[in-house]
């Protein structure tokens, strides 16, 4: 049986660990594609003997070779993301990576997290593990791809976010996005980076932009009215976006939003990955416990009395035979009425 024993890394795994991460399966594909896989960085941070620093790392040693994983986790907030496994799981492999998919979901727990999500590819070994370790699939998705270039469309159609259009936005993600979805992503922090366009007065398409040294990802959130404007839009957002004249840009379509497809196939878009958006709950952590005192079931109920000595009982008072028949004469006689 082999030993199957995940662990945080400590300094003595980094040389491991950089190995290892050039054989990657990437399970985050906004940072991936827009920035690249962050990996030793926060593996580093992680390994420090201190707080809660980093993108927490998990490895089993076997031999001169090992099995690596890591999440990221934004403070404050209840969602994990495994970023990455390494080397790219084989179906031979299926107990270690049972044992690090595990290990990182209790320590995504211990650090608070409710949720630990991961975009994995269907029909992947790794896809497998996933399942037998409590994962679910929450989404399907695509991923478009356009090359390098400039868009011919009107810029007026979006405009930049700002900060009054919070609620209204939060509003238009709530009525379009599967309550399902919404567990395993949240919506995104107030960063005003992303792209709004109006229709008759109101938001009716958010587009949520991750740009970096890599590409640029958009998001889309759209009305289902807008379906006929939908590829103007994403067209006009390119020309706000100016590194998309020098990096691809990648877009994604969930199930719930498999009409964009079509959509943008039409004006040069091309489905370059799926994959499946798998999710686990997991507990919080508990930093305490505290004993509070549990009140009575009953607490409204008749007690007896308690006396500190014998209970005296009066006698009643007992009424003389004459008066007693007397009264019996009034009565039958018909006096009382």
């Amino acid at each position: 049986m082999p030993d199957c024993e995940a662990r945080p890394i400590t300094p003595l795994d980094l040389a491991l660990v950089r190995r290892l991460i050039a054989q990657r399966l990437p399970l985050d594909m906004t940072q991936t594609l827009a920035r690249g896989l962050p990996g030793m960085e926060g593996a580093l941070l992680s390994a420090l003997p201190l707080a809660d620093l980093g993108a927490p790392t998990v490895v089993i040693r076997n031999g001169e070779g090992g099995f690596v994983g890591q999440f990221r986790q934004r403070a404050g907030r209840a969602v994990a993301q495994l970023t990455f496994l390494a080397p790219e799981p084989q179906p031979v492999h299926l107990p270690y990576w049972l044992a690090i998919i595990d290990t990182l979901v209790a320590e995504a727990g211990r650090r608070g997290a409710l949720v630990v999500s991961a975009e994995v590819p269907e029909g992947h070994a790794a896809f497998v593990a996933f399942r037998q370790t409590g994962f679910a699939v929450y989404s399907r998705q695509a991923i478009l791809r356009r090359d390098p270039g400039r868009a011919d469309a009107d810029p007026s159609l979006v405009r930049a976010e700002t900060e009054r259009d919070a609620a209204a936005v939060s509003l238009l993600y709530a009525n379009t996005v599967p309550r399902l979805l919404q567990q395993a992503e949240p919506w995104p922090e107030a960063e005003q980076s992303g792209l709004i366009y109006e229709r008759d007065g109101q938001i009716a398409g958010y587009l949520e932009v991750v740009e970096g040294k890599n590409g640029v990802v958009i998001k889309p959130y759209f009305h289902p009215e807008v379906y006929d404007q939908a590829a103007e839009v994403i067209l006009a957002a390119l020309t706000h976006l100016p590194r998309t004249a020098e990096v691809p840009v990648y877009l994604y379509a969930r199930a719930y939003q498999d009409w964009l497809r079509g959509v943008l196939e039409r004006v040069g878009f091309v489905a370059c990955a799926e994959h499946a958006l798998m999710v686990k709950h997991t507990a919080p952590r508990l930093e305490r416990m505290e004993l509070a005192p549990v009140p009575g079931l009953e607490p409204g109920r008749l007690r007896p009395p308690v006396t500190d000595g014998p209970i005296t009982v009066r006698k009643l008072a007992r009424w003389p035979k004459h008066r007693l028949n007397r009264w019996a004469s009034w009565w039958l006689n018909g006096h009382h009425q």
